[in-house]
């Protein structure tokens, strides 16, 4: 087996003579014009692609991206997870792919000797994996919805073990319940970020707050990567996904996201397994393995192979060109005049979901761009307020660009809240400082 890293989490593993790409995401913008690579991937390195299956875990652009599918040289079979909520099969047959829906649990033969098995990561709570509007379209008083899954990549007796981007509480439960970690882990792929909007898009009484909560982010997911490897005990094992930067206007944000480069991340969690190791086989201990672009990690004979060939511009001269790109939504005109209806209908929507899932808050929600505001609350209609206003506490501003109201507004089709604020897209203003799950889980249901 062989793995060669990509981009982020996207990569092609080679077992015997079949090739499998994972969550391809290779073009740049995604997430309305926000998420870039460095390097970037070319067009000419997509069309060199060559694979038999395609892996998608979950829905996330960064995934599942529309654009890297519109340029891939073959529409090859993919296989997911056989999600109750049908939408990422949807999206993949709309392109024209093939789909393979894959049991929790049941392994799928990709050749005599290679075969892959697709676990559902259970139990969703947007607090583990740094976001605040819940992913879902399932989710009942709150609970399940199976949005992430991992994977098993086995070939000839060697085995491959992918987290994507499942948080360890998450996992922990489906690895131990299947006994995963009993298996020899030959390499594990671990996240080591979080790629929600805190606590760049958050207001901050002080730069020092911003900072420890930069750091505190940091050491959360860290400590998450450090947990699946004591938990797994894999021969080697390497950080991927996680690694994107902002562009555009929002390219500023990226220092303040709490996400380490990768080469920070695997010396932190070297650093964290060096005080308290997880042994293999005493004195065998788990090896760290940096992968980047086109880098190769032989598994079979536990060789790393380094990528030589770097054509890409400086990472500053990258960024000062990416920060004057436009996003998706800049050049879009739409009729103020169709505001009042959709506005109208979604806080009907947020009403009726509010009452399905039995909640009731005191917090205001208010919705702000450059032009309007409008507030909102659980048990009352909506209201416009002035863009001054000066807002009586409990309350959740969320501010965002008015195109893009227009397209949240209008629903899942056009945009969607929690890819919005996976993107940077929305800042926010709460005061208290506090999480309401139920609110914000509501609030992925204002729109028509």
């Amino acid at each position: 087996m062989r793995v060669q890293h990509l981009q982020s989490a996207t990569q092609i593993i080679e077992l015997g003579d079949v090739k499998l790409l994972t969550d391809p995401w290779l073009t740049e913008g995604e997430y309305y014009g926000s998420w870039f690579h460095y390097p970037p991937f070319g067009d000419a390195q997509i069309d060199a692609l060559e694979y038999d299956y395609i892996y998608v875990s979950h829905v996330h652009p960064d995934h599942l991206s529309e654009k890297t599918f519109e340029k891939l040289p073959y529409k090859k079979p993919v296989l997911i997870h056989n999600y109750d909520a049908k939408f990422v099969k949807r999206k993949l047959e709309m392109w024209g792919f093939e789909v393979i829906e894959c049991n929790h649990g049941q392994t799928y033969n990709l050749s005599d000797d290679a075969c892959i098995t697709i676990y559902a990561a259970d139990n969703c709570n947007p607090e583990l994996c740094g976001k605040f509007m819940g992913c879902g379209a399932l989710e009942k008083k709150m609970g399940s919805t199976q949005i992430d899954t991992l994977a098993v990549f086995e070939c000839d007796g060697e085995v491959i073990l992918n987290t994507n981007d499942c948080p360890y509480a998450l996992a922990v439960d489906t690895i131990t319940a299947h006994r995963i970690h009993q298996k020899n882990i030959d390499l594990l792929l671990v996240g080591y970020g979080g790629a929600g909007p805190y606590p760049q898009c958050f207001e901050f009484d002080s730069i020092d707050l911003k900072t420890a909560a930069i750091k505190k982010k940091e050491q959360q997911f860290l400590d998450q990567a450090v947990n699946y490897i004591k938990l797994v005990k894999p021969f080697a094992y390497a950080p991927f996904a996680g690694t994107y930067i902002l562009g555009s206007r929002l390219s500023d944000l990226t220092d303040y996201r709490g996400v380490p480069s990768l080469l920070e991340a695997g010396e932190a969690i070297n650093q964290a397994l060096a005080v308290d190791p997880p042994m293999i086989k005493p004195p065998v201990k788990p090896v760290g393995i940096l992968l980047e672009q086109l880098d190769i990690y032989d598994v079979s004979q536990r060789k790393l192979i380094k990528n030589t060939i770097f054509g890409a511009m400086s990472y500053s001269d990258y960024v000062k060109k990416i920060s004057s790109y436009p996003l998706d939504f800049d050049k879009d005109d739409w009729d103020d005049k169709d505001l009042e209806l959709l506005i109208k209908k979604a806080a009907q929507r947020f009403h009726n979901k509010a009452k399905d899932i039995g909640l009731v808050s005191n917090t205001r929600l208010v919705i702000q761009t450059e032009k309007i505001a409008f507030e909102l609350g659980t048990r009352d209609d909506v209201v416009y307020v002035a863009l001054d206003k000066v807002l009586c506490e409990p309350f959740i501003k969320v501010i965002v660009e008015h195109n893009l109201l227009h397209r949240l507004l209008r629903g899942p089709r056009y945009a969607h809240w929690n890819n919005a604020e996976i993107g940077s897209h929305l800042k926010y203003i709460r005061k208290p400082d506090q999480f309401e799950r139920g609110l914000y889980y509501c609030m992925c249901f204002l729109h028509q």
